[in-house]
């Protein structure tokens, strides 16, 4: 129905709704017709592709949604919308502005007009205010090296060591794990309060709904839970017991208020909270984070222990060994960690994925012709000049799209880290151009509707390609995935494996046996493999397991 909509828009309207930029992307990769005077979209294929690149966009975005009912021709008003009893020749502009004004309240009903009503299945139906207050009523169980960091984290606390930091490969359940040992904290004293940071909303938003789940088969008793971060509204007034999630930023941002009613509010909660959880913990001595993180544990007349979660409990990565940053983090967890001690395996990556808790990670290097790129234009290493550089380069992109295209042959679910925000829109462009159900997301375009939307898309399946700038990182679980592709050339082992790590999910735990990871310019040559990532930074932490 809508590439039907959008066939009424010209080619030059249609043209519009894409970068310029985008449109000659795909076709400079278009090898099918080597006269360049003939390539061009026709009409059809130019609304099919804006059909599929801007689907969601035409529900979310006003602007655009209005634009499409404008151009509904009478007969479709006619047939669409059999409520008006109207004949094609008693159209008039008042019902097309009644459509607009209905469509702005009913979004829901609007896609289902459209043939698009899976966008409002239950993943996507997320309320613009979070419902910030739950009360759950009481499976939920543990993998055996799970179990075991849960014995050595309370083993830990009981000592009073009070910090510690669980270190788990990416994909192996860190959450999990921790809402094991929230649950058993929550467990012991009714007045008992965890306090769950985040920097990002898809990390918070992932806590809120794993928590849920967690107490209903974990918990003892009724209790709480608070979200607090992005568009909550939530006051944090009254909170006495249960689990608060909470966004470092909202955080950041109650500090700094000129509110003394927000202040006190925020001072009295420090002063309840009993455990606090900090998820990605290589981020725990950011300055302004580690303020945060001391309003809750530093205080003298009260106590609250620390728990940091982390796939790589490091900040940087260095060829000249451990960095000053390294042992800051070390040093801020009291050089407390737990991590798996598998017997009989150099590495837990290696039993993870014998078990099957873990994919198989097949890496491999995407290589191209890098004699047209100037030794001068990569001069900022991992600065937009360079990120633009790749990002416009021929032969790099077309090495990207036929890769995806050799994979979506194969019925893979794939992740694409773009180097910039157009590169993203390019690529997407491009696939969709190429019949790939494909979708870009990024911060600076995407509202959190719409990035809600097309990642419920892509899980659902009704994408095939998801391609992201600077989102997809940490806090996104698609166990289906089973190809990463990374073209963003990066000098940081805490995101290349964070990125690799989209793909990982084992078949255990609804994931796949095996996943490819294609790394385009791997500028981490001596990391072939994640088994040798995981162990990199271990030489800075005493693990002595508690007896």
């Amino acid at each position: 129905m809508l590439t039907e909509i959008l066939s009424n828009f010209s080619e030059d309207e249609l043209l519009d709704f894409l970068p310029k930029s985008s449109i000659n992307f795909a076709l400079d990769l278009d090898e099918s017709d080597t006269n360049l005077q003939a390539k061009s979209f026709n009409k059809m294929h130019l609304a099919r592709v804006v059909a599929s690149v801007k689907q969601v966009d035409f529900i979310f975005d006003k602007h655009l949604r209005n634009k499409l009912i404008e151009r509904l021709s009478s007969q479709l008003i006619v047939n669409l919308f059999p409520s008006f009893n109207l004949q094609v020749k008693d159209v008039k502009p008042k019902h097309y502005d009644a459509i607009i004004s209905w469509s702005e309240e009913n979004l829901e009903d609007f896609a289902s007009v459209l043939g698009l009503a899976e966008l409002y299945n239950s993943q996507l139906r997320q309320k613009d205010e979070f419902e910030s207050l739950t009360h759950i009523e009481p499976a939920y169980g543990l993998y055996p090296y799970q179990q075991d960091i849960n014995r050595q984290v309370f083993c830990s606390l009981k000592a009073e060591k009070e910090r510690v930091l669980i270190h788990l490969p990416t994909g192996a359940g860190k959450t999990r794990t921790a809402m094991n040992i929230a649950c058993e904290h929550l467990r012991e004293s009714p007045t008992n309060v965890v306090l769950w940071l985040a920097d990002r909303e898809e990390l918070c938003s992932q806590a809120y709904e794993e928590f849920s789940k967690a107490w209903k088969s974990l918990g003892n008793r009724s209790t709480s839970l608070y979200g607090f971060y992005s568009s909550s509204s939530e006051s944090l007034s009254g909170i006495d017991s249960g689990f608060v999630v909470a966004g470092l930023h909202k955080f950041l941002s109650l500090r700094k208020s000129d509110s003394r009613q927000l202040k006190l509010l925020y001072k009295e909660l420090a002063e309840k909270v009993t455990l606090v959880i900090f998820d990605e913990a290589h981020k725990a001595v950011a300055p302004k984070f580690q303020e945060v993180v001391q309003d809750f544990i530093t205080d003298k007349s009260f106590h609250a222990d620390l728990i940091g979660l982390t796939a790589t409990p490091g900040r940087s990565y260095s060829a000249e060994g451990l960095s000053v940053e390294d042992e800051r983090l070390a040093n801020f967890f009291y050089n407390n960690k737990v991590s798996m001690k598998i017997p009989g395996y150099l590495s837990p990556i290696d039993y993870l994925v014998e078990q099957g808790y873990l994919a198989k990670a097949n890496f491999k290097s995407l290589n191209y012709n890098h004699s047209t790129i100037a030794a001068y234009e990569l001069r900022d290493a991992g600065g937009v000049e360079t990120m633009t550089t790749l990002a416009n380069n021929l032969e790099r992109n077309r090495k990207i799209v036929d890769t995806i295209i050799d994979e979506c042959n194969q019925n893979s679910q794939i992740i694409v880290f773009a180097c910039t925000v157009e590169h993203g829109i390019n690529l997407a462009t491009a696939l969709s151009y190429k019949g790939i159900k494909a979708a870009s997301i990024d911060s600076k375009n995407d509202t959190p509707e719409s990035r809600r939307a097309k990642i419920a898309q892509y899980k659902n399946g009704e994408l095939q390609v998801l391609v992201n700038f600077n989102v997809l990182t940490a806090g996104f679980d698609a166990p289906k995935t089973n190809v990463t592709i990374i073209a963003k050339p990066m000098n940081s082992l805490v995101q290349y494996l964070q990125m690799a790590g989209r793909a990982m999910r084992g078949y255990k735990s609804g994931g796949n046996r095996e996943c490819n990871i294609y790394t385009v310019m791997d500028n981490i040559p001596e990391f072939q493999s994640i088994s040798l990532a995981f162990s990199y930074w271990n030489d800075m932490w005493a693990e002595k397991e508690t007896k």
